[in-house]
């Protein structure tokens, strides 16, 4: 989907083409603070509460997708296990987390401290930056958007379970900011956000829900 203009015109909102539930995983055994991308960790148990109060917004999704990885997969049971309809869910590859190659698992303090310099790249440059080992933020970008042009062409209400990265640089393409505008939005472990896409642009209808 490529990004729109912002703000896109209002005739640009008439034809809803999809309902996006982007649910994040829950909260991980991950040490706070920490990057965590391709490292496969499972979820702690902590926080999973939150995903009953999300089911009268759920029920009704009526496709799934989830990345593959195991905490996203753990909260895609747990859904299931609430009573959402998830067992046709579709797992792929696009829904993962951006792999923080050498950087994975550590704190940004530590991180700042060995590698000063290539933080400031990453701070600068953003979307030219490839994390050292890891996965170029222009690749990620890349699967994002063309993840978010398949799920509008899908059309109708369509749930996905993913990551905090994924979800935010969504939001960016939806509503047409700059991806290094991502931290802008802060989206929390097993919290939804809810966009509503048009044929010109997105609407941010809901965040940390």
């Amino acid at each position: 989907m490529a990004a729109a203009a912002y703000p896109p015109a209002a005739e640009h909102f008439q034809e809803q083409s999809a309902c996006l539930y982007l649910l994040r995983h829950g909260p991980t055994v991950a040490p706070p603070g920490c990057l965590l991308g391709s490292t496969d960790l499972p979820l702690s148990g902590q926080g999973l509460n939150r995903l009953a109060g999300l089911l009268p917004q759920l029920r009704d999704v009526e496709h799934w997708h989830c990345s593959p990885m195991l905490r996203a997969r753990q909260t895609l049971d747990e859904l299931r296990r609430l009573g959402c309809r998830t067992d046709a869910a579709l797992y792929d590859q696009r829904l993962r987390e951006i792999d923080f190659g050498a950087w994975e698992m550590k704190g940004f303090a530590e991180i700042a401290a060995i590698d000063p310099a290539r933080v400031q790249a990453w701070q600068e440059e953003y979307e030219q930056f490839a994390f050292p080992g890891g996965e170029a933020v222009a690749d990620f970008v890349s699967r994002a958007r063309a993840m978010l042009a398949d799920l509008a062409a899908q059309g109708g209400s369509i749930g996905a379970v993913t990551h905090g990265g994924v979800i935010r640089t969504m939001i960016c393409l939806a509503l047409g900011l700059p991806p290094r505008s991502y931290l802008l939005f802060d989206v929390r472990p097993a919290s939804l956000t809810v966009l509503e896409l048009f044929s010109g642009g997105g609407v941010l209808r809901g965040l940390n829900l």
